[in-house]
């Protein structure tokens, strides 16, 4: 539905609360359905008066002024049976304050507090508007969060807001890193006590499980098992059961069923994993299940058959795998990914083959009793310890990528620079940055004794998104130090690449598909390695690419004096890209043998005699 700011606006602060409400939710809604982008529903009469690059700020402004008021009215309250919903889309809510000048909503916050002393860390919130403070805390607010007590008054309203507050794709400021990390262990043990998952926001449960990647923690993913419990509990309690085997129907191929998450011919999954299902088909009769708009034709040619999930809720769904499953009589599941969707988060927790395994599209455990095997190449592997699951290592040409099929036909030219400062470029989703990486930034600038210029090419920075990710980088670097650029159209993203002189790779969580796009580009940079495998990619992709090894970095000033090496050696930095980098070595990644996994699950079928040799 459209949200009309006018409208919005005369029920503000005409005290029409239940209408305004319904404008602001029709907002967060569709602020949520495009990743952040105020989309073509929003209808205002435009301002003359305005100039078109403050239009982004004279819109937020008003918006979160009158969201202000609107909340401000002791005449507001929320029933509880809205908190879930709302809790869902609070997170956009939050954008909205942290991309507006205020940053976030302390202030209304404080008017809450009818009795409020002064003290911006002291608040006291009545019962009955427990909902609103908990729509407007965010990840930003620097008001200290007492959950323990807010646990004590409503559990499940505890839960979820801290649900909530880990669900953004950008968490990169100190404050809400700082949450994240405190939340994380908190939530993995209240979890526990929540008798139903239909009391919490289901809708972004997903992006904890997924976001919890990108913490420092060492037992960040632990909240997991809490996740899948009650998962569990639910299909149990629904009737939604594991399979139970029986012996294999005599085929020529065994049938290997694959579900997916994305998988369009631009994206990264189809990128790294395609192939090696492809080649499955020469032991399998591979077929695929998802949804419709997930896919498009190239990448349904992978499978011998796809069958397309139909919409309903994540149960219908379950079931709905299930009877395929009962009709195919698949002997394995794979799933390249799990975690950017519910369904996979879901479908660990629930058996429709006699084995299940899944690849590292999203690189990190799962801690669910239905995934028997992580795949993944020897070589990425830091430490077996951070995996529930058992480890089926391919050798490390066991995997080979697919080249972009958005870089086919594209040229790129190369600007002749003569002086200036040193480029240096960074590809990184919003997700990707954090406080520890930024100081690194930070250090670098500060320590070089040449000029030099970051461009951070993010993905996701986009609509909303785009000035918070802005502001939070400006609090480490200012502008004359980097660019900060919107998500960018492939060949504009890769032109930016081609006129760098090097790169950088953010840390813990590091890159694939943006090594082979700046090695593309025929550049060179630094990463950082560490035991979880996606911490340990880089170091990977860096051996395959024979690398020296003091491009590796193993702590943060390891890898600031590799990046001062390449600033201040312009000469060495050309010469190893010469040597190492550009189109013509990255055969060694896209050259291998993608039929060793079907291979390995065959072997593996045969061992526990699930199918004949």
């Amino acid at each position: 539905m459209a949200f009309n700011l006018e409208q919005f606006e005369r029920y503000t602060y005409g005290g029409q609360h239940e209408l305004a409400s319904r404008e602001l939710i029709n907002l967060l809604t569709d602020l949520d359905a495009n990743y952040g982008v105020i989309g073509q529903s929003l209808e205002m009469a435009a301002p003359t008066v305005v100039l078109q690059q403050n239009f982004d700020q004279h819109l937020l402004s008003r918006i979160t002024a009158a969201i202000g008021v609107l909340f401000a009215d002791p005449q507001l309250h929320f029933s509880p049976e809205w908190y879930k919903q709302i809790l869902t889309i609070q997170r956009w809510l939050s954008t909205l304050f942290a991309a507006s000048p205020f940053r976030n909503a302390d202030h209304i916050i404080r008017l809450l507090d009818h009795d409020w002393r002064g003290d911006p860390a002291v608040v006291q919130i009545q019962e009955v508007d427990l909902i609103k403070f908990c729509m407007l805390y965010s990840s930003e607010s620097e008001i200290p969060l007492d959950i323990d007590r807010l646990y004590e008054i409503d559990p499940n309203l505890a839960v979820g807001l801290c649900i909530a507050l880990i669900s953004p794709r950008f968490l990169a400021s100190p404050a809400a890193h700082q949450k994240r990390e405190q939340i994380l262990p908190w939530l993995a043990e209240k979890l526990k006590a929540i008798k139903d998952l239909d009391d919490l926001p289901v809708g972004v449960l997903h992006d904890v499980y997924m976001h919890c990647s990108y913490a420092d923690r060492a037992d960040k993913h632990d909240v997991k098992r809490s996740i899948n419990q009650l998962i569990k509990k639910k299909m149990i309690d629904l009737g939604v059961h594991d399979r139970v085997f029986q012996s294999m129907p005599e085929r020529d191929k065994p049938v290997l069923m694959v579900v997916l998450e994305w998988f369009t011919s631009g994206h990264s999954i189809y990128r790294t994993h395609s192939l090696t299902m492809e080649a499955a088909r020469e032991r399998f009769h591979v077929v695929a299940l998802g949804y419709g708009n997930c896919l498009d034709e190239r990448t349904k040619q992978v499978f011998d058959q796809f069958i397309e999930i139909q919409q309903g809720s994540l149960i219908d769904q379950m079931i709905q795998i299930r009877t395929i499953a009962e009709d195919l009589q698949p002997a394995m599941l794979y799933m390249p990914s799990v975690g950017m969707f519910p369904l996979t988060m879901f479908l660990s927790n629930l058996r429709v083959a006699p084995v299940q395994a899944m690849a590292l599209g999203h690189p990190a455990t799962v801690h669910a009793h239905a995934i028997d095997y992580v795949v993944v190449e020897e070589d990425y592997v830091g430490s077996d310890d951070c995996f529930s699951e058992a480890l089926l290592k391919l050798p490390s040409d066991g995997m080979p990528y697919r080249p972009s099929a958005q870089a086919e036909g594209l040229v790129l030219e190369k600007s002749i620079r003569v002086g200036g400062p040193v480029q240096i470029v960074l590809c990184a989703t919003t997700m990707k940055l954090n406080p520890q990486f930024l100081e690194v930034c930070r250090e670098i600038a500060q320590r070089s004794s040449q000029p030099i210029h970051f461009h951070f090419l993010i993905g996701q920075a986009q609509g909303l998104l785009y000035p918070q990710v802005k502001q939070v980088v400006n609090l480490y670097l200012s502008d004359e130090q980097v660019t900060v650029y919107q998500h960018q159209p492939y060949d504009r993203y890769m032109q930016v690449i081609a006129n760098a002189d090097f790169f950088i790779n953010p840390f813990p969580f590091g890159n694939t598909n943006g090594i082979i796009d700046t090695v593309t580009c025929g550049l060179v940079g630094v990463c950082k390695t560490g035991a979880e495998v996606h911490e340990h990619i880089d170091e990977g992709l860096f051996h395959r690419l024979s690398w020296p090894s003091w491009l590796i970095a193993s702590d943060n000033e390891s890898y600031i004096q590799a990046v001062l090496r390449l600033i201040e050696n312009p000469q060495g930095r050309e010469e190893l890209a010469a040597s190492y980098s550009g189109i013509k070595n990255l055969h060694k990644i896209f050259d291998g043998r993608p039929g060793v996994m079907g291979e390995y699950f065959l072997r593996i079928l045969h061992e526990k005699g699930i199918v004949s040799v």
